[in-house]
């Protein structure tokens, strides 16, 4: 090679090739069983990263399939992929949604958010200490953030297939979702910024808040000006500026001192919404390429072969504060705003996805080191069992037949209008 640039070998390439068609096959199959089986497809997903790591094909034999020479390589398709997963989320970030339910949501969506924090942040310094060896106010905060996620994008996933998308129960809780997922990377990144203090570049973090303002004021109106002048109608243009938007915020806040998801997800945010639809599904169509690396790499990492009788007091531990947290501080919040009994446990069940959302948080506290390997594993099945239990709890609930049959028609279309009237103000302002 050129300049003493050294090439990949040809037995790893060949190697790397097939390892990421491998990935691709066992991920479309096993979400095609997961579907089939009623479960969102991220399920089948997560098991198939599952499948590739120690617990199931052991050591040396996921050594074997992927060698740790080319998984550096995995790592970088996993990032990609991350980036145009959170691009993607942020596009389907409706601002405008919760300007106009915040009255009815506000409630609900900050008590799904604040229990299970709480009750994360209790159990880190309990029943989880001899994990928390760093600085312990780091830990707890993580393992908070961790078990109080809800995962947006699996969330509209599964209100779309269940046609609940338009019902007053779905969109309350997607609006709630979309909050939760704020304050979610929010205190996230305040968690980020304390776990890494690197004095020299901690300025560097300073900088956010001006590229919020120049993303917002600057980049967005460009942005609509194209949406303006009839460019959307050039997908392959739309796509191209929305996936390199994309990594090149990822870089940005990368270099900050932030994970490279927020600056993918900000300009999902950003982009005006009359540019989303051409993008939408070129984005989607390249998540599919490069996302279930990552799963594979996440994966990697899930090894339950040492886990002993403290490790299940603890999965206990762990699943005890995700369920009672985001069950019980929904339900309550719901019922407390009036919402009856029905619809606020199949809200309360909804809010309990964490699908992919929750694995890139982890994946994130595993890199800079908050947690460790066997609490790594534990937490990817407790987001594992808990969006599984989604459609269960659903159909436990009746939810379908009673928001069909029982709501009246006003209700189905009340966040609609809503949503309609803020937009007009926005519009007017």
């Amino acid at each position: 090679m050129p300049n003493g640039v050294e090439a990949l070998p040809s037995n790893q390439m060949i190697l790397l090739l097939l390892d990421l068609v491998l990935i691709v096959a066992a991920a479309r199959l096993l979400g095609w069983l997961a579907e089939k089986c009623g479960q969102p497809p991220v399920i089948g997903e997560i098991v198939a990263g599952i499948l590739a790591g120690p617990t199931i094909l052991g050591a040396e034999l996921s050594a074997a399939v992927f060698p740790h020479d080319i998984r550096s390589y995995l790592t970088a398709f996993a990032n990609v992929g991350v980036m145009i997963f959170m691009f993607s989320a942020g596009l389907e970030m409706d601002l405008r949604s919760l300007a106009g339910r915040r009255r009815s949501v506000t409630a609900v969506a900050v008590s799904a958010y604040v229990v299970p924090f709480a009750l994360g942040s209790a159990i880190a310094i309990w029943a989880l200490a001899r994990h928390g060896e760093g600085n312990r106010l780091t830990f707890a905060l993580f393992i908070g953030c961790a078990l109080a996620v809800t995962a947006f994008p699996v969330l509209a996933r599964i209100l779309h297939d269940r046609g609940l998308l338009g019902t007053r129960l779905g969109q309350s809780a997607m609006t709630s979702a979309a909050f939760d997922d704020v304050l979610a990377w929010c205190v996230l990144a305040v968690v980020i910024g304390i776990a890494q203090p690197d004095l020299d570049h901690q300025w560097r973090i300073l900088l956010f808040i001006p590229l919020v303002m120049v993303l917002w004021w600057a980049v967005r109106p460009a942005l609509c000006r194209i949406a303006r002048s009839g460019s959307e109608k050039n997908t392959g243009n739309m796509v191209f500026i929305g996936v390199a938007g994309a990594l090149l915020l990822g870089a940005t806040t990368e270099w900050l001192g932030l994970h490279l998801i927020f600056g993918a997800f900000l300009f999902g945010v950003v982009f005006p919404r009359p540019l989303r639809t051409a993008v939408e599904d070129g984005a989607r169509l390249l998540s599919s390429i490069f996302l279930p690396a990552f799963f594979v790499v996440a994966g990697l990492q899930v090894d339950l072969g040492a886990l002993d009788r403290a490790g299940v007091v603890e999965f206990v531990a762990i699943m005890f504060a995700a369920l009672v947290g985001k069950l019980g501080g929904t339900y309550v919040a719901a019922r407390c705003g009036g919402i009856d009994r029905v619809e606020s446990a199949a809200l309360a069940a909804l809010m309990n996805t964490r699908g992919l959302t929750e694995l890139v948080i982890l994946n994130i506290g595993l890199t800079i080191g908050v947690i460790g390997q066997q609490l790594y594993s534990l937490l990817v099945i407790m987001a594992l069992v808990t969006t599984a239990m989604t459609a269960p709890l659903l159909r436990i609930c009746g939810v379908t037949r009673a928001v069909r049959h029982g709501d009246p028609p006003s209700a189905t279309k009340e966040p609609e209008q809503e949503v309609d009237a803020a937009a007009q103000t926005e519009a007017r302002a």
